[in-house]
């Protein structure tokens, strides 16, 4: 039989206590579970098939943004390829991903669809067909890529 948290009304200053256990004694998983893993100074709750930390100070992520722009006729930006958004020939990404699943890109707001609209390899990206050129008023064709998104489950 399953613990219940016996608090109906938590008032301001209250808490609700989470077992603290080292990793070598952590019960069964079971859907739900969270725990206070006294080995990693992680809390963790099961999600099925494993335990998986939700939290840790000191390995908080933040995530990172590159921009750059079009000039209708560049396909790769990356590796000092494509237009910095002052209009210099050095685009670099500022984070080297993993693969495409790292990063999340737009092109003018609009969402790009891994392996679909664009490929990653070797710190560049490919796009299937250039990206128009920036007119300098509406930003309708920046390219702005969200890096470390594999970083946040972590």
């Amino acid at each position: 039989m399953g613990r219940f948290i016996k608090n109906p009304v938590l008032t301001q200053g209250s808490s609700v206590e989470i077992p603290g256990v080292s990793t070598a004694n952590r019960p069964t998983g079971a859907n739900g579970k969270i725990i206070f893993n006294t080995t990693t100074s992680t809390y963790q709750v099961y999600n099925g098939s494993a335990w998986y930390n939700v939290s840790e100070a000191s390995r908080e992520k933040s995530l990172t943004v590159d921009k750059f722009q079009g000039d209708g006729s560049t396909t790769v930006f990356g590796a000092g390829e494509g237009n910095t958004l002052d209009g210099s020939t050095m685009a670099t990404l500022s984070v080297v991903p993993t693969d495409a699943t790292d990063m999340v890109i737009f092109v003018g707001g609009i969402y790009q669809i891994p392996t679909t609209n664009y490929t990653y390899s070797g710190g560049q990206i490919t796009f299937g067909s250039p990206i128009p050129a920036n007119d300098g008023t509406s930003n309708g064709h920046i390219v702005t890529i969200i890096h470390n998104l594999h970083k946040l489950g972590e």
